[in-house]
């Protein structure tokens, strides 16, 4: 399981090629109604061709239930909790991905998120959802880790994120980056107004990335991670499941898993 590319670092393996080969993007559909399309991480072989998604930690609180993919934040013997992550077994690098799901997050303190990160990189785009704000969800992007918070939007209201499904989607190309709700746009982020005039440089990700949702306690962070959070965890409101339904994945690469090739349109 440690060599599967989403968790091998090659500087401490055995050796520089322990690591598994990235599986690339491929236009595809996870439904969780499935239980094949998620494993746990210590079952995982390397075929992103008979799992989809995998749970990152062990021991795992992410299953197949109820005909979805069910992540819980689980109080420890400390107080604080202790979640989950699931993660995509294909890294992509540009292209629209669709979540239908329903938030965890039914108490301050509990955030859920959906992401697409290059953790070695540091570059992230997602939607995060907080327990003090059920009818909203986040949005933010990342550059080389350059944790600037004060560019999150807040979506327009929603119907309570923690009772309802939505479509969550990310639209992600070489220009720019959408956020949108069951088909409605809400944010575009230009990589031409990225540009750092001091640095030089477009602050816009670019790094090929993988899929993950994840459930955690941000009310066991930091004074500020907990205050965004909504405070520490009122246990007595558990459970807190963070439940997807589907996600589907279409490339902006329209080659195959091992080559690349830009679509008609895009821009040279």
């Amino acid at each position: 399981m440690y060599c599967a590319p989403f968790n091998c670092e090659p500087e401490n393996s055995r050796t520089p090629n322990s690591c598994w080969n990235t599986a690339h993007c491929v236009d595809e559909t996870s439904d969780f109604n499935s239980a094949t399309a998620f494993a746990q991480v210590a079952d995982y072989k390397g075929d992103p061709h008979t799992t989809q998604y995998v749970s990152k930690f062990e021991p795992s609180n992410a299953k197949h239930a109820n005909e979805q993919l069910e992540l819980e934040l689980v109080k420890q013997p400390d107080g604080k909790g202790f979640g989950a992550v699931v993660t995509g077994t294909r890294a992509i690098q540009y292209g629209t991905v669709t979540a239908v799901m329903r938030s965890g997050s039914t108490a301050g303190g509990v955030v859920s998120s959906f992401i697409i990160r290059n953790d070695k990189v540091g570059d992230e785009i997602d939607f995060e959802f907080v327990g003090n704000d059920k009818t909203a969800v986040q949005s933010n992007y990342y550059w080389h880790n350059d944790l600037d918070y004060t560019k999150m939007v807040r979506s327009p209201q929603l119907t309570d994120t923690t009772h309802e499904y939505h479509a969550y989607q990310i639209q992600w190309t070489p220009e720019q980056i959408i956020w949108a709700v069951d088909g409605k746009t809400f944010r575009t982020v230009r990589r031409a107004d990225t540009w750092d005039p001091k640095d030089k440089v477009f602050k816009f990700p670019d790094a090929e990335a993988y899929i993950s949702f994840s459930i955690w306690d941000g009310g066991a962070g930091a004074k500020g991670t907990a205050d965004w959070a909504g405070g520490k965890v009122n246990w007595a409101a558990a459970p807190f499941k963070f439940a997807i339904k589907n996600v589907s994945t279409n490339c902006y690469f329209k080659g195959n898993e091992t080559t690349y090739v830009p679509p008609a349109d895009a821009k040279k």
